[in-house]
């Protein structure tokens, strides 16, 4: 992935985005101009190599380097060596590395990746791993190069590190998206509009789900940019009918894939063995959307229910909720709440462990979507609007009200902590800033029907068109 330097101007639409190293007012250009310090890799004890050409976030919040004893002690020979062999007189101080102050430090760790810093300069020696570790500092990088509030939602446990990773390489990604990604259209899969997409194992493999009441298995792994029209044929590797209604709605969890119809029928299907079904669970009309957690699946229906199923019991329908006075569109959920979006133009909050519902929410226009995580739920109205709510200690008040930029309908939301994205009835995909006033980092238009759904893996981004095509972005191979 090509990496924006904190000293370059990136221009997205009519925004304009400065980044800078974040150091104090003055530039540590003057302080070091005339001290000569050699970028030498053996010399300096650096051994470093990336490896995050596969684009993954594996770091944990809580994630912390350690220095062996060993490493410690080498470290201390080798700088001893050093100031010998320098022949230095008692009243100089040694030039290092080391001996820099923080700031000058940082001010060069600012033209590298957040990372790369995190994972690899953290090992070098334990000074650096004290720096990386200093959460304050990844606060001020974030609030130097993009400085309007964030997280919109404060938080004491917020990961300033994994913050800083995300929000970096998602600009870097979508505001140089035509040298950083490569897209492709899959067409030939299906004969109607699709209205839902979903991405498995790490964002390798996609499922697409149509009004021609097929789902569409493609294998990502078998695209190829030099040979698109072979490589996006070869990408069909399944097919089959799975409903006799429209698709609507399409999740998982691990190796069970479930697809929701207006055929009024719930269906788990089993990836591993060429989507056998595991399970079909009937309703009284077409479930509209789908949540599937460890222990439940949740449904909402057009029969204004949300219905929680147990499909490892014989008798599958747990409870049945009657939270709303017209049909369900969104759910989002986890183990502790259910939350539902309806044309009533209203949210109901249903606190699974008390067992009722603890918040209803009146809008001026219905809920057509949601995105649920980091303290946050980010919900896309039928006026194009977005709301956002603060989720935590189960407050569940709206906080702040966007225009997204969108002509039509929002029909699908993403949000996470390196961008929010949208997309439209008006035949728009548009990737914004997570911040208070998100600004447009991107937008995507080259579509000739509705967008109707979104899913992200991986920093792999999947949308389902009623053109009848999958648009599929993902990071060029490094």
């Amino acid at each position: 992935m090509a990496t924006e330097q904190p000293g370059s101007t990136t221009q997205s639409g009519d925004q304009e985005v400065i980044g800078e190293p974040f150091l104090g007012e003055e530039s540590p250009r003057e302080t070091v101009q005339n001290i000569d310090v050699s970028h030498n890799d053996s010399e300096m004890g650096m051994a470093v190599t990336s490896n995050n050409s596969d684009g993954g976030l594996n770091l944990k919040d809580d994630e912390r380097c350690t220095v062996s004893p060993s490493q410690d002690e080498d470290e201390d020979d080798f700088y001893g060596e050093r100031m010998e062999d320098d022949d230095v007189d008692g009243d100089s101080i040694p030039l290092t590395l080391l001996t820099l102050p923080p700031e000058i430090i940082w001010y060069i760790l600012a033209f590298i990746d957040a990372r790369f810093v995190i994972q690899q300069v953290s090992l070098v020696c334990k000074e650096f791993c004290k720096l990386v570790n200093d959460d304050v500092t990844w606060k001020v990088r974030i609030s130097k190069r993009f400085p309007k509030k964030y997280p919109i939602i404060p938080d004491d446990e917020f990961s300033w590190k994994l913050a800083c990773i995300q929000r970096e390489e998602q600009h870097t990604m979508w505001a140089n998206h035509q040298t950083t990604m490569e897209s492709f259209c899959l067409s030939m899969g299906h004969i109607a509009a699709i209205d839902s997409v979903h991405l498995l194992k790490e964002g390798s493999l996609c499922i697409s789900g149509s009004r021609d009441r097929h789902v569409q298995l493609w294998d990502l792994k078998k695209l190829d940019a030099n040979k698109r029209k072979e490589s996006i044929e070869a990408s069909r590797v399944h097919s089959f009918m799975a409903h006799k209604g429209w698709i609507w709605d399409i999740t998982s969890q691990d190796n069970t894939v479930v697809t929701s119809s207006w055929d009024c029928w719930v269906k788990l299907w089993d990836l591993e063995r060429q989507f056998s079904e595991i399970r079909a669970i009937r309703g009284k009309s077409a479930f509209l959307s789908t949540m599937f957690l460890p222990d439940v699946l949740v449904s909402g229906s057009y029969d204004k229910l949300i219905y929680i199923h147990d499909h490892r019991a014989d008798d599958p329908v747990v409870a049945k909720l009657h939270l709303h006075n017209k049909p369900v569109l969104s759910i989002a959920a986890d183990s502790q709440y259910i939350i539902s979006g309806s044309e009533d133009k209203t949210i109901a909050i249903y606190d699974r462990r008390a067992g009722k519902l603890m918040k209803q929410i009146h809008l001026d226009s219905f809920s057509m979507c949601m995105s649920y995580g980091f303290n946050q739920l980010w919900s896309g109205q039928r006026d194009g609007s977005l709301h956002v709510l603060d989720t935590k200690h189960g407050r569940f008040d709206i906080v702040e009200t966007y225009d997204s930029g969108h002509k039509g309908k929002l029909t699908d939301v993403i949000h996470n902590l390196g961008a929010v994205i949208t997309c439209s009835t008006d035949k728009t995909i548009k990737i914004h800033e997570p911040n208070h006033n998100p600004a447009v980092i991107a937008t995507h238009s080259e579509y000739y029907g509705d967008v109707a759904a979104l899913h992200l893996q991986n920093n792999v981004l999947a949308s389902a068109c009623s053109d009848a095509t999958v648009g599929i972005w993902r990071p060029v191979a490094q």
